[in-house]
């Protein structure tokens, strides 16, 4: 009998390799009965690992169908990190660096200018720091705030999304502070701490 994590990544792996697929084709691929197949998926959506989805037939009313979400797709191996290291490095010998250079100065201004937007929507400095954390929420980070007193917060980011890069290039972390910077010039912004240099994780005082 399989367990019940085994049969989960089973089916998990049955719809990446096949597609979306019905609960008639995974109760014959699995083994286990329908009821069974409907326990794993319905934990497996509330999970927002896989998502229901409807095929016309030509007769009978359409087919219910499931899929992986993006967060499902994430369960399976992916070579980003890798990929992007050598380009980078390729970048960077193109020309001593000085393309590279250009690429993160165009990658600096589009954030800003991205945040600039978001955060203009704010009537107040919290409101602020907390429209600016849900934005880097939504890149893979782990940001939370703490009141120092009403005009003074810490920012801590527990998780560094891009990690890897940043533990073989700098720019990632210049680039950073200089946004915050840019899109709090009300405000003294200094990082206290840094998780490329192997502290917990990332903290900015702000001052408002």
């Amino acid at each position: 009998m399989n367990s019940p994590s085994s049969t989960r990544d089973r089916v998990l792996e049955y719809i990446k390799r096949n597609g979306p697929v019905s609960v008639k084709k995974l109760t014959e691929e699995i083994g286990i009965t329908p009821m069974a197949i409907r326990g794993h998926l319905g934990k497996l959506e509330k999970e927002e690992l896989i998502q229901v989805g409807q095929v016309r037939q030509k007769l009978g009313r359409p087919l219910q169908v499931f899929s992986l979400t993006d967060k499902g797709e994430s369960c399976f191996p992916k070579n980003y990190d890798s990929f992007a290291l050598e380009l980078l490095e390729d970048i960077k010998n193109l020309d001593a660096g000085k393309t590279l250079e250009k690429v993160v100065q165009k990658r600096e201004l589009r954030l800003i200018e991205e945040l600039r937007q978001v955060l203009s929507e704010a009537t107040s400095p919290r409101q602020k720091l907390d429209l600016y954390c849900q934005f880097i929420e939504r890149q893979g980070n782990m940001p939370s705030i703490e009141t120092l007193d009403p005009k003074s917060y810490m920012l801590h980011v527990a998780n560094c999304s891009i990690s890897s890069i940043t533990s073989q290039y700098s720019f990632p972390c210049e680039t950073e502070i200089r946004v915050i910077k840019s899109v709090f010039p009300e405000a003294k912004v200094r990082r206290v701490q840094s998780i490329a240099d192997e502290a917990q994780g990332c903290a900015y005082h702000f001052e408002f």
